[in-house]
């Protein structure tokens, strides 16, 4: 009963990080049609500024965060102004999936080039004072940099749907979303809106960055596992359904963890795969959105 209880609080913690990558990725796809497969690279590069952070001035990383978002939000702003906005002239969706998978498959090849210059290729992590100790509750040990991971990721979760929601920038991503052409003839900034939500995604994506480099390790090449779940979680949730992104991942990271009982530990991974494959073949909408 311990191992169950145990191996439940694992899958709830690993898959609030899988549902704070996803957050970012499916922030631009529901948005603006983007598959933005730089998005791992992004969360390493999040990741390392919180360890250059941590080794240069000895800053908690979750003291990061906020340095750490507002860099990654300016590099958003930045990738949106340079590569992305040329796109929406495409009249095609599909165009614009195809073109920037492209074009972000080029941004993963000079980051990681760069992200090898200036920290090297070695794998790199953040050794804090609290990580190794972990919370005992009912018997179940969860550990503080997990425990801070979900919290942040729910954090995150809530801001994003406050900002979504309640604010006049959400209805203009609403707007956007549904007509950007309409839209605009509203007065509605659509470049502008497409060029924050950019900087808000690639911002997420930071986050998430220095919650692994908190808990696990990053490595310049190490973006492109992580950008595969980010997939899973997206798929899971549905196209564009941002409200879904976390219970997504907690529902991968569940399964994940369970299947340790039925395979190796070292085919966990592949689970996911497998739901991916699954879910794009019995319900492409995915879990948490009806069809049509």
């Amino acid at each position: 009963m311990e191992n169950v209880i145990q191996t439940i609080a694992y899958g709830i913690v690993i898959g609030a990080l899988y549902g704070l990558i996803g957050l970012g990725l499916g922030l631009i796809m529901g948005i603006m049609k983007f598959l933005n497969i730089a998005h791992g690279t992004f969360i390493m590069l999040g990741g390392y500024v919180s360890f250059w952070l941590f080794t240069l001035w000895g800053i908690d990383p979750y003291l990061t965060i906020p340095l750490v978002i507002v860099a990654m939000f300016l590099i958003g702003l930045l990738l949106y102004k340079l590569t992305l906005s040329p796109l929406l002239k495409l009249p095609h969706i599909g165009m614009r999936i195809s073109n920037s998978l492209l074009i972000t498959f080029g941004v993963i090849y000079v980051l990681d080039n760069a992200m090898t210059l200036v920290w090297k290729a070695d794998v790199r992590t953040i050794i804090a004072s609290y990580r190794g100790e972990a919370l005992n509750l009912f018997g179940t040990r969860v550990p503080y940099t997990g425990l801070a991971g979900l919290g942040i990721a729910v954090l995150a979760t809530v801001t994003l749907y406050f900002i979504l929601s309640r604010t006049y920038f959400g209805k203009h991503v609403r707007a956007a979303t549904q007509d950007a052409e309409a839209a605009s003839l509203c007065g509605v900034n659509v470049q502008k809106t497409y060029l924050i939500s950019c900087g808000i995604a690639t911002a997420l994506a930071g986050i998430a960055g220095v919650v692994i480099v908190s808990s696990y390790s990053v490595t310049p090449t190490g973006g492109l596992s992580w950008l595969l779940i980010g997939i899973v979680v997206m798929v899971l949730a549905g196209e564009g359904n941002i409200n879904a992104i976390l219970p997504a991942g907690i529902i991968l990271g569940l399964v994940e963890s369970a299947s340790v009982f039925v395979v190796p530990i070292q085919y966990r991974q592949a689970i996911a795969l497998l739901i991916f494959i699954i879910v794009l073949m019995f319900r492409p909408q995915g879990l948490f959105t009806k069809r049509g």
